[in-house]
């Protein structure tokens, strides 16, 4: 194929690629897409189903004098068009990743791409086009045939064939700045109804309650309370009105904000309190308040006195009388949150975690016997966890759909014990809600990165400067024991993987390849490894890796799941988290691998020694605040701080004089200082933005000479609609 006869439009699923422009589109909606990615695509589609090694794709893309970090440059450029494409590397629709060798494009394409047509450098083989997307003669006479044949069977039973399903079409419905999150749909499907930080609000300082109109631009503010965090709404049956949930944000001052259950007129008026309730901030935010078909009764996540985990609740819309409905067991993980109504108000449906993760349950809407739906929280292939966040019921009531890493489907009835991907629709996709059709999601975007904070003395520090820092996820960062290279998580390769740089954040490179999540990285006391944990099978394992990299090697294999491991300063140990016996708590296994022992036995979670070689301090949960210790020794454990808050249980370090911790997440984080011999404490300094929720956020430098902290530099989230979904 001469260039000049080469197609200048190429199809493939949805999408169009336009070698002219320079264009991609999905559904006629144009797609923001940069030029690596451009080129790295057209190289794919230049040779379809086949392999495109690294090195050819470096030849293509950089000039042999370019000087380039290419293993980065290369896997930003696969994670953009991927996110472009609406997959992921873990199941991928269009690009299939072979380890280490390259890529290949496995969708059946409208044409074909030559040599040079978007000025790129020829293939070092001529193009082959694979077996699967020939196209030959005969296969044109048998379809001919076939099509002969259907019209013939259609016309002698005179049977009315039934139109195939309209393509799912996806398309943007908010584009506004900060966060939108948690829609939900009206009755008659036109309006929906989302939580909104709105413009220029800090992350976690407030959102509220807003309405807009399909097709329309502008929205509705329905609530405005500051200092307040309004989320989850729902709809009445008749549309009439929207049910809410509030939260005093942590910047709101005591007393301020009332919290509970709140319903608002649709179209703007005096909002009422109807419930108060017992929530803590980080898990209930994103957990909707549903309300019923039938009106009678709104369904909602609360804590029962005195218990620190969640279960589901339902309000008696005439009466305001509440009552618990689920008893999840206390070794439950949060508890019974993310709930949904099915079509005829008869059954919940809702998220559960389990130490599998979170598992979807079903219940009567009256109460009564639980039956679980998903035991393994893995997918298909049974190779990595399901990240849940969200729910909703197919209009028919046959399906539920789940949101988090991706869109996933179960049948409602419990005939499958796996929730089967929804291809195509989007990577991340928060709080489902569906309405006929329409199919809305919130669609989040995150950027953590990774700062050193100098220190003159414990209380006096300097001016923080990134030390790791890209547009992607980059956490769980600790300083080596020489102080010349940093270990560190990101998922700017599209999976969350262990990273090593230089001390000053330079020359990045990757060490694991495992394709699932690796993460809590932390060196030995000789600097020459790194244990860290990681999800290859879907349960989390630990693992220890060279600081050159290579083959990880494996030190737990137990049905448990063991987290976040850390070693003792003398190097014998490997401390970590384990939900062996049904509930998380602390223990230890020789470094080089054997028979663990049970530390702590009241809860534990994210252990680490203190210099003077005295106490094992830790978390207690990763929802529970507060720090303890234990004496090495033999002893009982003490609490040492009420901080860090819950979900943060990784933001903390220990010096030879004190802790240094986070007391206050959002808008703005402190990091505090308190002196063991004073028992004082002190801000040593405010961040400039949130610290990053699940994460061993903080760690102290081998010498005591500054902190190392992840912070949430941005997050945002728009809303995407799905039309003729089914």
């Amino acid at each position: 194929m001469s260039v000049g006869s080469s197609p200048r439009i190429i199809r493939f699923g949805t999408f169009e690629l336009n070698l002219q422009t320079g264009e991609l589109r999905q559904q006629g909606q144009k797609l923001k897409l940069q030029e690596q990615p451009f080129q790295v695509l057209a190289a794919l589609l230049e040779r379809p189903g086949e392999v495109v090694t690294r090195e050819e794709l470096r030849s293509k893309l950089w000039p042999v004098d370019t000087f380039v970090d290419f293993d980065h440059s290369l896997n930003a450029a696969i994670k953009r068009l991927r996110d472009a494409l609406g997959e992921s590397a873990d199941a991928p629709i269009f690009i299939e990743t072979l380890a280490r060798r390259g890529y290949r494009f496995i969708a059946p394409v409208d044409g074909s791409l030559s040599p040079n047509t978007v000025g790129i450098a020829p293939a070092l083989e001529p193009s082959k086009s694979h077996p699967r997307h020939r196209v030959r003669p005969w296969m044109f006479a048998m379809a001919s045939l076939v099509i002969a044949a259907a019209a013939i069977l259609l016309f002698v039973s005179r049977e009315v064939v039934p139109a195939p399903n309209a393509q799912p079409r996806l398309v943007p419905l908010t584009t506004y700045p900060g966060r939108e999150y948690e829609p939900a749909l009206a009755p008659n499907g036109n309006r929906v109804a989302f939580a909104w930080s709105g413009p220029d609000v800090p992350i976690g300082r407030t959102a509220s309650i807003y309405i807009k109109q399909i097709g329309e631009e502008h929205a509705l503010r329905l609530t405005s309370v500051p200092g307040a965090i309004d989320f989850g709404p729902d709809w009445s049956p008749d549309g009439a009105y929207i049910v809410f949930g509030r939260f005093p944000a942590p910047t709101a001052a005591p007393g301020a904000v009332e919290e509970g259950i709140y319903i608002v007129p649709a179209t703007g008026g005096a909002e009422r309190r109807v419930h108060s309730t017992n929530w803590t901030l980080s898990p209930i935010v994103d957990s909707r308040v549903a309300w019923a078909s039938d009106g009678k009764t709104v369904a909602f996540s609360d804590r029962p006195v005195g218990r620190s985990h969640y279960a589901l609740f339902s309000l008696d819309v005439a009466t305001l009388s509440a009552r618990q409905i689920t008893f999840p067991p206390e070794s439950s993980n949060f508890g019974d949150l993310h709930v949904a109504f099915s079509p005829d108000a008869r059954t919940l449906a809702f998220l559960r975690g389990t130490k599998d993760g979170m598992d979807v349950y079903v219940i009567p809407a009256a109460g009564g016997s639980e039956r679980r739906l998903t035991f393994d929280n893995r997918d298909l292939a049974g190779q990595r966890s399901v990240w849940l966040v969200g729910l909703t019921y197919t209009s028919d009531g046959h399906d539920i759909i789940l949101g988090g890493n991706g869109l996933w489907r179960i049948h409602a009835t419990g005939k499958a014990k796996r929730a089967e991907p929804v291809r195509g629709l989007g990577f991340t996709a928060f709080n489902p809600y569906i309405r006929g059709n329409r199919l809305v999601y919130g669609a989040p975007t995150r950027d953590a990165n990774v700062y050193l904070l100098p220190l003159r003395s414990e209380t006096d520090a300097g001016e923080p400067r990134k030390l790791i820092a890209s547009t992607f996820l980059d956490a769980d960062a600790q300083l080596s024991p020489d102080g010349r290279h940093v270990v560190f998580m990101s998922d700017r390769t599209g999976a969350d993987e262990i990273w090593k740089a230089n001390s000053d954040g330079s020359n990045p490179m990757q060490l694991t390849f495992l394709s699932s999540y690796c993460g809590a990285p932390r060196w030995s006391g000789s600097g020459r490894e790194i244990v860290f944990g990681a999800e290859p099978q879907g349960n989390a394992d630990l693992f220890v890796i060279s600081v050159d990299g290579g083959q990880p090697r494996q030190l737990t294999t137990a049905s448990s799941n063991e987290a976040v491991p850390n070693y003792s300063r003398d190097g014998r140990w490997i401390y970590f988290a384990s939900d062996r016996g049904g509930s998380w708590n602390v223990w230890k296994m020789p470094a080089e691998g054997g028979p663990a022992i049970q530390v702590t036995r009241t809860g534990g979670f994210f252990a680490s020694e203190s210099p003077d070689g005295q106490y094992l301090y830790y978390a207690k949960a990763v929802d529970a605040p507060g720090l303890w210790r234990v004496p090495l020794s033999g002893g009982s454990e003490e609490k040492v701080l009420d901080s860090p808050p819950p979900g943060f249980w990784g933001y903390w370090a220990v010096s030879a004089k004190g802790i240094y911790y986070v007391d206050e997440p959002a808008p703005r984080a402190r990091i505090r200082f308190r002196n063991f011999r004073t028992r004082r404490d002190s801000v040593v300094k405010v961040m400039s933005n949130a610290a990053w929720i699940g994460s061993p956020g903080m760690s102290l430098s081998p010498d005591g000479s500054a902190i190392v902290f992840v912070q949430l530099d941005q997050f945002t989230s728009d809303l995407m609609l799905v039309e003729d979904f089914h």
